[in-house]
This record gives structure tokens, sequence and C-alpha cells, in this order.
């Protein structure tokens, strides 16, 4: 009986380090291509079939820039309409010259702050990067849309009022938040259609019947992937990166392309 006590423990301690090692190695550097259909009611004809690709939560510090290059080809082979990026980009601006080299392949492409960014508190933050960044403020990077992006709301003056000064009254909505549990702040009159956000990682460790268990606050609500909020669509990306622990579990890194369809 010992022996075979032994034995499942011997099986057991191998099991452990090849889910480590693998949750180490293997998962961090798996970009996975998700394709995402938001239905939208009375959506106009020449925006059915608009498309979003979507980053988030780069974290060039521990994220290697060859991940973000194979995540960039990985849209930019689907050629959306535009780009952004959810925020968390970098603690330190230096690694920004960088990341700017991998995103030409894309054009013009838009973010916002995420908690990390602390460079954003420079007056002159638009200096570090050719990513043209939302703070509070919004355009349109196409007819009939409207990009309004939002400071973060941990440690940032996030404000959608702000945002949507300007925005057309006819042009639909798109709002773009670091934190996903900024949709509780969304009220009828800001007529949001969808909210892109990251900053939970989807848990970066999730279990079997148990889901993600590494939610940051303002991440818990929305965690992961497409919901309803009670005024417009929320999309949480996982992301591409990590922060506090180097591992992913079976929540892969994400790059993704949001499709706007008519509702039917």
């Amino acid at each position: 009986m010992s022996s075979f006590v032994s034995g499942i423990m011997f099986l057991a301690l191998v099991a452990c380090v090849l889910v480590a090692a693998y949750g180490y190695f293997i998962e961090p550097r798996s970009v996975v291509l998700e394709r995402i259909q938001v239905p939208v009611d009375d959506l106009p004809e020449h925006l059915n079939g608009f498309t979003i690709g979507v980053l988030a939560d780069l974290h060039l510090e521990t994220t290697p820039l060859s991940t973000i290059k194979r995540a960039v080809d990985l849209l930019v082979q689907e050629e959306p309409h535009i780009t952004v990026i959810a925020g968390d980009f970098a603690e330190s601006a230096s690694l920004l010259i960088d990341l700017d080299q991998v995103l030409e392949p894309l054009g013009t492409v838009y973010g916002v702050p995420g908690n990390w960014d602390r460079w954003t508190e420079s007056p002159s933050y638009q200096d570090l990067t050719r990513v043209e960044m939302l703070v509070n403020r919004g355009v349109s990077p196409a007819e009939g849309i409207w990009l309004a992006g939002v400071d973060t709301a941990l440690l940032g003056d996030p404000s959608i009022d702000r945002a949507l000064r300007g925005a057309p009254q006819e042009a639909l909505v798109l709002l773009l938040a670091h934190e996903p549990d900024v949709a509780s702040w969304v009220r009828p009159e800001h007529n949001v259609t969808l909210q892109i956000s990251g900053h939970s990682h989807g848990g970066q460790v999730r279990l079997p019947l148990v889901g993600s268990v590494l939610l940051p606050p303002m991440g818990r609500e929305y965690p992961m992937g497409l919901a309803r909020a009670p005024y417009h669509w929320v999309y949480t990306t996982r992301g591409l990166g990590m922060s506090h622990i180097p591992v992913r579990l079976l929540c892969p890194p994400e790059v993704t392309l949001i499709t706007l369809v008519r509702a039917d």
C-alpha cells in the first residue's frame, strides 16, 4: 500500500510540475485570436461589418516584444477598420519606443491609460508614443463612429461626459475604458453601444468549475468576454501580458477582432 501511495504522490508531483511549466513557459506565449460579433439595433448599413482590432494589457516589462508582434501580425491579417489598445502599456515610458515600431503596420492606433501607465501623468505624455491617447476625450475615426476614451478609474480622473463632448448626435458611440466595471457609470443619456476594456486579464489563472481566481478591483463584474450591462454591451479582453505573477493557466493571451453586425 505504501508503494502505491508513494506512486500516486510522485505522479501528482510530476503533474504539478508540468502544469506549472505550461503556465509559465507555454501558455503566456500562445496568443489566441478571438472573433466576436456584437449585435446592434438599427445599425446603419455602412457600419454593418465594421471591425475593431483590440489589444490590451501589454505590460512591456514582462511581455516579450515577440509576443506582441505575433498579436499585431494576427490583426494585420484581419485588416480591422480601427485598432485600439485598452490600457496598461508599461510602467516606464522608455519601453514605448520599441512598441511604436511593432505597432507601425497597424497604422493609426488609439489607446487609453491603464492603472500601470503612470507615464500619462506627464503633461507631454502624447509625445512619448505614436498611439493616439484618448484621455477623457473622443474622436471620430470613421464616418458615423465616435470613439470615446477615459482615464483609468483606479488611479486617474475618468470622465465619460468629457469624452463625449463633440460627439454627433447620430454617431454610434464606442467607449474605451481600461477597467470593465466602469460600465456601471454609463447612463442612458451617454448612448454608448459598446464598451471595450481590459484590466482583468481574464483572471490569468482559471480553474475548472471555479473560473477566474485572480480578479482585480474594477474587474470583477465583467471579467472576460462579451456581456450585457444595463444600457450597453461590454467586451473585456484577456489581454496579452501578466501582472503580479508571471503565469497564465486556461486563460491564454488574446488579440481580438470585434465585428458590429445588425441585430436580427
